[in-house]
């Protein structure tokens, strides 16, 4: 099992402290959600406007980045989050200690990532949907943050979504479990979906497994 150990022990160099500082501060978590859609929109603005890219396939590139995001998240998830010693790990580790604390990635990276892309791709070389597909993929991961905020925040009666927030609930018991946050189909390709037998080991914390989780099933 994947259970974290103590906070000590994951924390390394004062640059991880800071970032994961960073990552922390409500202040970042709300102007991630203002910051990432702004991208974007700017991303698509400069393939219509000024790269004159051809606006159904900007549309399917768009899709193709979006439909991408859902085998990032869980990759992501599984191999960032619960892997290492990096500040990301002890980040994620913050969130399973305290799961409705305000955590996340610092906005200034994925700003930064984006527009170092932007230079280089579109304002420098000007390659067409490069931008497009980007998009896709960054709102995906803005999908992703609300997902998450609402699964920890919010208690929708929807079947489908109660399914989708027992999924994730799950993963904070058994962290080696249930990676999807958006969808649970990479778990079933994977082979990292719950399964009941795994009752026998102890869930991280000692908490008990949701009610919901019974009544789905």
């Amino acid at each position: 099992m994947a259970i974290y150990q103590n906070s000590a022990e994951s924390i390394g160099t004062p640059k991880e402290s800071l970032l994961v500082s960073l990552a922390t501060g409500s202040g970042n978590y709300w102007f991630s959600f203002v910051s990432d859609p702004l991208t974007v929109v700017f991303f698509i603005f400069w393939e219509a406007a000024f790269l004159h890219s051809n606006i159904l396939v900007l549309g399917l590139s768009f899709g193709a980045g979006l439909l991408s995001f859902s085998l990032a998240e869980y990759s992501f998830h599984r191999w960032v989050y619960h892997k290492g010693r990096t500040p990301a790990h002890v980040g994620h580790k913050k969130h399973h200690e305290a799961p409705e604390a305000l955590i996340a990635m610092p906005w200034f990276i994925v700003t930064a990532v984006m527009a170092i892309v932007w230079v280089v791709c579109a304002y420098w070389l000007q390659f067409h949907y490069v931008l497009g597909f980007l998009a896709g993929l960054l709102a995906g991961f803005v999908c992703y943050g609300l997902f998450h905020h609402v699964h920890h925040h919010f208690h929708f009666k929807n079947r489908q979504y109660r399914k989708l927030r027992a999924h994730h609930f799950i993963h904070h018991q058994y962290p080696d479990t249930n990676f999807g946050v958006t969808s649970r189909l990479w778990d079933h390709v994977f082979g990292t979906v719950y399964r009941k037998e795994l009752k026998k080991t102890a869930p991280a914390s000692g908490a008990s497994l949701m009610a919901e989780e019974y009544k789905l099933r």
